[in-house]
């Protein structure tokens, strides 16, 4: 064998070995939108939504309504708990009332009364402005 054959596969091992332990060591980032402000929700920027906005009136066809509470950045606010106002006919199963890393909260609403009910979320005594309109039928 040769010397710039042995010095090529030398070459080549040190670069494999380099790159096995480059890649083992590397670490993984997965982006997560926190806010280091806990108490600073921006009502104008959070928003509620609702999906479907029409379900059966039967008591187990469900509409889910998804809060999202937000600071003056846009940027999720965690640990708040979101109430709902809602009619009496209208019932809500709590998914997850208080809000996670990503300043989600989530209900799922049901009926036995047909009719077109408005629903709106709070947060202590603050109102979000948006208000949903869901139809049982």
């Amino acid at each position: 064998m040769t010397t710039k054959k042995l010095l090529f596969i030398i070459i080549l091992l040190a670069g494999l070995t380099v790159s096995i332990v480059l890649v083992s060591r590397t670490a993984i980032f997965s982006p997560r939108a926190t806010s280091s402000n806990q108490n600073a929700i921006n009502i104008q920027n959070s928003y509620l939504f609702a999906s479907p906005l029409t379900a059966k009136a039967d008591g187990n066809e469900k509409v889910r309504l998804t809060i999202f509470l937000l600071d003056n950045r846009g940027i999720g606010v965690p640990q708040k708990k979101v109430d709902l106002s809602l009619p009496s006919a209208v019932h809500t199963i709590d998914i997850q009332s208080t809000t996670d890393d990503t300043g989600k909260a989530i209900f799922d609403a049901y009926s036995t009364t047909p009719g077109s009910f408005e629903i709106t979320a709070q947060i202590s005594s603050i109102r979000l402005p948006q208000k949903v309109r869901i139809t049982f039928y």
